[in-house]
């Protein structure tokens, strides 16, 4: 599919979705976003994945995990080492274990709506400012969608969305070629992929 057409598509996709949400919202991008990802990858349901992105705010969700995991995950990704090379370094789980809360679905599991909703952050590998906003900006996504619930077509809207989205081709792309096409035509890529290109 050409450029043009993906960008005319999304233009339309969110002129949709502004029926349901105020202009300004948190929302309304990273929500279009996971919509055309689930479209792809059918796995699930689209409305439950996103009411599961409540998981994330609750601290419990990395009590399990050992600190030996936490210390992988940053010492693995070079981005997330130098941003945390002190607390590292002191192996400082105090101050890890929370950061680790908000990065993980983000940059570990790559989920699709928080890498939108974190996408200017991403784009500046400023890791410690998705850590710190991370609660603020998930509750307040995840509000604006509930008070766009209330209109009840949201859900079947976005199920269009996802079906047009599929009927124009896009079901030959892998996952990564397709979050890397959707996040340069919606302005979502890192700094280092843009100066690469």
């Amino acid at each position: 599919m050409e450029e043009k057409k993906l960008q005319d598509f999304l233009k339309q996709s969110a002129e949709i979705l502004q029926d349901f949400f105020p202009a300004d919202a948190l929302a309304l991008i990273p929500l279009l976003y996971s919509t055309l990802i689930w479209a792809v990858k059918r796995k699930g349901n689209l409305e439950a994945e996103v009411s599961g992105l409540r998981l994330w705010l609750e601290p419990e969700v990395v009590d399990n995990k050992p600190d030996e995991f936490i210390l992988d995950f940053f010492e693995k990704q070079q981005a997330l080492q130098e941003a945390f090379k002190a607390e590292i370094k002191s192996r400082d789980m105090k101050s890890l274990r929370p950061a680790f809360r908000a990065l993980y679905p983000v940059v570990g599991l790559e989920e699709p709506f928080l890498q939108s909703l974190f996408s200017e952050e991403l784009a500046r590998e400023d890791f410690r400012l998705i850590a710190d906003q991370f609660d603020w900006k998930l509750k307040q996504a995840l509000e604006e969608i509930k008070a766009a619930e209330k209109k009840p077509e949201l859900w079947k809207a976005l199920k269009k969305i996802g079906e047009s989205f599929m009927s124009l081709g896009w079901a030959w792309l892998s996952d990564d070629e397709l979050r890397a096409w959707l996040k340069s035509i919606l302005g979502m890529e890192r700094q280092g992929e843009e100066e690469e290109e």
